[in-house]
């Protein structure tokens, strides 16, 4: 497992200048507002977990243009809130998976597990997640549905399921609406980073984003030198579509996580994994040093030097939730 991209200092101060869509933030108020007569309709359902100490309930709420997302939410056995909530997305291809164990709930805190709409294909689970439809073709996987019209793209879809699970969570007696976090590694960093900025967009503030070799990030850049993942979807697409390159890094320019992490405004702890082949570790670091524009100064960043793309792994769970008990506090 080789460096296959910047060393450690090079990285460290990576700031390119990325453009941005021109209608980026009009894109974004105009899908929010098309949503915000939706109810968000949430429902919980209690789940036996098979667990004593852990509470379980099988979560849904209206997504992306009145559609079903699922998701688990955990909780200490018994407790009545307010929680402080950890929101957790998944990787590329998971799901929310079987409901045993929860490192936060352990912890004494609130854990949702949001279901990625139509994945899962790589990830064990009890039940079917959400489905989705897609006009056009493409190659395997989401990255190039719709690569003609961002208004029709799978993540558009995947960041408004997530942001409404933020906004519905905040609305439950059980959650403290002051302690909300996002976390994710991977595709679910790229959604921690996403909702992050959709947040302060609208207004809410997060009391935290948790982002682990996030997916997503200098979109173009990762195509031309990932090695492995769901990027080689676009490189195989456009090389059979050459004439399409313009338009189609235009199109994913719209949920690229450089120009979310810009707008974020809330405190913030990255890893990057060095040798990470699947997510290039200067695509975290060019999120990472854009975050918050220059108006967050509570960010943080592990870089491991010889680690692939699951950087910490337990390691990073460990530090984290060491810093969310002082946030917490």
């Amino acid at each position: 497992m080789p460096l296959t991209d910047m060393d450690i200092d090079e990285a460290r101060n990576y700031r390119p200048n990325v453009p941005e869509p021109e209608d980026f933030d009009s894109f974004w108020a105009e899908t929010l507002d098309e949503h915000a007569g939706i109810r968000h309709d949430l429902t919980a359902e209690p789940f036996d977990n098979r667990q004593a100490l852990i509470d379980t309930w099988d979560l849904s709420w209206t997504g992306y243009q009145g559609s079903r997302v699922r998701g688990w939410l955990h909780a200490p056995a018994g407790v009545k809130g307010p929680l402080p909530l950890v929101i957790e997305f998944v990787g590329y291809s998971g799901s929310r998976g079987v409901p045993i164990g929860s490192a936060f709930a352990a912890a004494g805190y609130a854990h949702i597990i949001v279901d990625p709409r139509g994945q899962g294909w790589g990830h064990p689970t009890l039940t079917e997640n959400c489905p989705d439809s897609h006009d056009g073709s493409g190659a395997p996987g989401f990255m190039t549905h719709s690569l003609s019209d961002p208004h029709g793209h799978y993540y558009r879809r995947l960041f408004v399921d997530d942001f409404r699970c933020l906004q519905a969570a905040r609305e439950m007696e059980l959650i403290d609406p002051t302690k909300i976090v996002v976390l994710g590694h991977s595709q679910g960093g790229g959604q921690a980073i996403a909702v992050s900025g959709l947040a302060a967009m609208r207004g809410i503030k997060l009391a935290g984003a948790f982002v682990d070799a996030p997916f997503l990030c200098h979109i173009r850049r990762s195509c031309n030198i990932a090695m492995e993942g769901p990027y080689l979807e676009v490189v195989r697409y456009l090389n059979a579509h050459p004439s399409l390159c313009a338009h189609a890094f235009k199109t994913l320019g719209h949920f690229d996580g450089l120009h979310f992490a810009r707008r974020a405004r809330t405190a913030s702890w990255f890893s990057v994994g060095m040798m990470d082949q699947v997510v290039p570790p200067s695509s975290v670091w060019a999120a990472y040093n854009a975050w918050g524009d220059g108006m967050v100064a509570d960010k943080q960043i592990v870089a491991y030097p010889f680690a692939g793309h699951a950087a910490g792994e337990d390691v990073q769970l460990w530090n984290q939730l060491g810093v969310m008990a002082q946030l917490f506090s």
